[in-house]
């Protein structure tokens, strides 16, 4: 068995709708311009982990019947990739032990500051939650003596964000361009990208890559399948796909890729 990836969510920090059931330029009746906050769930045979644990994350564990995970990776410490961290305790219950995260120092320490009780042990009733793994850009890690994971840096605006490749398959959120050569080099040989392509038309988001940029890094990157995601109610399902060359797609919340 090869690995399968599930997108969890596929939206944008707001959500599609946005709240007040605001549904922009989306067409409400089209299934797939309903998006839960970015997250990406990977199985082995033996092994599943979460990438990031958004505000949906319960809801989204519970669509997709996920009972058990072995770790969680997370891109960067913005809320809308954190906030539902709490509901890993459940998971950490059923494993008897705390699961183990993967992050950069600056999401740790955001943690750490904002909610010491997942990583400390306060009252018995509440034990600790999570073991952290400081991870670098650029750098390789095993998860379970199974899953073979590798980072690649991303400028996400005012901080930089963790991407992640399992073998020829790479999830690169929250980005708003590629400014280290060795991010490249780390992509090198991949076929299917999921990327962030959240400003869309728009060249002057600060934090999110349009579409034209995603397709001129691809010229480096190579990659035969782009799946773009981190979606605005502003990106309607079918008529953006309409506008994309072949080899690219948009995500939609429960898409699967194996490989």
């Amino acid at each position: 068995m090869g690995l399968k990836f599930t997108i969890l969510g596929c939206a944008n920090s707001y959500g599609v709708p946005y709240a007040g059931n605001d549904w922009g330029d989306c067409d409400p009746n089209e299934v797939r311009n309903r998006r839960t906050r970015c997250s990406l769930l990977v199985q082995s045979e033996n092994t599943s982990i979460v990438i990031d644990t958004g505000a949906d994350f319960r809801e989204q564990m519970n669509i997709h019947k996920v009972k058990t995970l072995d770790a969680v990776l997370y891109t960067h410490k913005h809320s809308d990739h954190t906030a539902g961290i709490d509901d890993l305790r459940i998971y950490a219950i059923r494993n008897k032990a705390p699961l183990c995260a993967y992050l950069d120092s600056d999401t740790l320490d955001y943690i750490r500051t904002s909610r010491d009780y997942i990583l400390e042990t306060k009252v018995k009733e509440y034990p600790a939650m999570l073991t952290t793994h400081t991870v670098e850009p650029y750098g390789h890690f095993t998860i379970n003596n199974d899953l073979k994971v590798q980072t690649h840096s991303l400028n996400h605006g005012s901080i930089i964000s963790m991407g992640y490749r399992f073998g020829d398959v790479a999830y690169s959120l929250d980005m708003k361009d590629i400014t280290d050569n060795r991010s490249f080099d780390a992509l090198y040989g991949i076929k299917t990208w999921i990327v962030d392509a959240g400003a869309y038309k728009s060249e002057h988001n600060p934090v999110h890559a349009t579409f034209d940029r995603i397709i001129e890094l691809n010229q480096k990157v190579k990659a035969s399948r782009v799946i773009l995601t981190s979606l605005s109610n502003r990106i309607d399902y079918k008529q953006a796909s309409s506008e994309l060359p072949d080899g690219y797609e948009i995500a939609y919340d429960g898409m699967t890729i194996k490989s």
